[in-house]
């Protein structure tokens, strides 16, 4: 095998490692997204106006308690998801920058 086979063959190999890389990120992207969209719901509150008012006031401490608990899970969640996107982020950067490299050697070749 040439030198210029090998660095086609390598190139190939870093398009696809950079294209998984991509693909993992934009997962990663996504399922934080989803998780921000939980959070941002568990502000919007139903109205109780139609309630007995010391049934509303039972149904709003439960709903807080609820709300409370719900926000942390999904805090705790949030920040896993936060880390696995940081680190799906700075591989999808050192593959696109190694293929490129890669592209600009095989073209100057």
């Amino acid at each position: 095998m040439t030198d210029a086979n090998r660095l086609q063959h390598l190139r190939r190999i870093a398009d696809l490692l950079r294209d998984r890389d991509l693909s993992r990120l934009s997962a990663a992207g996504s399922a934080k997204s989803k998780t921000e969209d939980l959070l941002a719901a568990l502000d919007q509150t139903r109205s109780t106006a139609d309630l007995n008012l010391a049934i509303a006031g039972q149904v709003s401490d439960r709903f807080g308690t609820w709300t409370a608990n719900r926000r942390s899970q999904l805090n705790q969640q949030l920040a896993r998801e936060t880390v696995v996107w940081m680190a799906a982020q700075t591989a999808a950067r050192l593959s696109f920058g190694r293929s490129e490299v890669l592209g600009k050697i095989v073209k100057k070749r």
